[in-house]
């Protein structure tokens, strides 16, 4: 199944057999996005009580720096940490804070309710 190079007998990575991950990935991504940006407005409109427009601006430049993200993340790994290294580390900071969240969410809405 995997071809080898002729000249140095080393395996050819990527190409079309990769191809179906990346894409189910990027789709997984952009319907993660949706969902986040349908929410948020929902929440800083009803919960924030932040007019429309201040919300749909704070989520454009919210989504904008998180598109310039990978350009930091690509300077670290080649400048300083190496690609292990600077994946490990924002992999483990993604879910400290995806798991930090939740519990934040639940004290604003119980210090709210006072």
């Amino acid at each position: 199944m995997e071809e080898r190079d002729q000249k140095h007998g080393t395996k050819r990575k990527g190409g079309m057999v990769t191809m179906p991950f990346i894409f189910a990935n990027e789709v997984c991504d952009k319907l993660a996005v949706v969902g986040f940006n349908a929410n948020m407005i929902n929440y800083l409109t009803t919960k924030i009580h932040m007019p429309m427009t201040k919300a749909a601006n704070t989520l454009t430049n919210f989504g904008g720096t998180a598109s310039l993200t990978p350009l930091l993340g690509a300077y670290v790994a080649d400048a300083y940490a190496g690609r292990f290294w600077t994946i490990t580390v924002a992999s483990v900071v993604y879910v400290v804070t995806n798991i930090a969240i939740p519990d934040l969410r639940i004290q604003m809405d119980v210090e709210s309710a006072r």
